[in-house]
């Protein structure tokens, strides 16, 4: 079985156009790839906060959970929790299942830095 991998890029989302482009260009199949870019460091660390990262990986430990459990597990405020989460499923970090119980579709996540050329 595959693992489902997120792959964080932090970069020039332009190369990961041309990364796109040539690949169909090129008439080769392209793999599935699963891809959240931000445009710079600071705007990466200012959406993934520390107490966002905490949550993603408490959800993905404990499995699909009421957006309330979470907050009871993470001993934080409903409010914040809820916020914090839909923060995270706009960005495909985590979804809702059919139960409305939030989950990490991801086995795994990676994070790639472009340095500049």
């Amino acid at each position: 079985m595959k693992a489902n991998t997120l792959i964080i890029s932090i970069g020039n989302m332009d190369d990961d156009f041309t990364d796109v482009i040539d690949t169909w260009e090129s008439g080769k199949a392209a793999s599935p790839l699963n891809q959240l870019t931000f445009e710079s460091m600071s705007g990466f660390l200012s959406y993934l906060t520390p107490k966002r990262w905490e949550l993603v990986t408490v959800l993905r430990k404990q499995g699909h959970q009421s957006i309330k459990k979470l907050s009871e597990i993470l001993k934080r405020d409903y409010k914040n929790t809820h916020t914090d989460v839909k923060a995270m499923q706009e960005i495909g970090l985590i979804a809702k299942d059919t139960n409305d119980l939030v989950y990490v579709p991801w086995d795994n996540i990676e994070t790639h830095l472009r340095l500049a050329a």
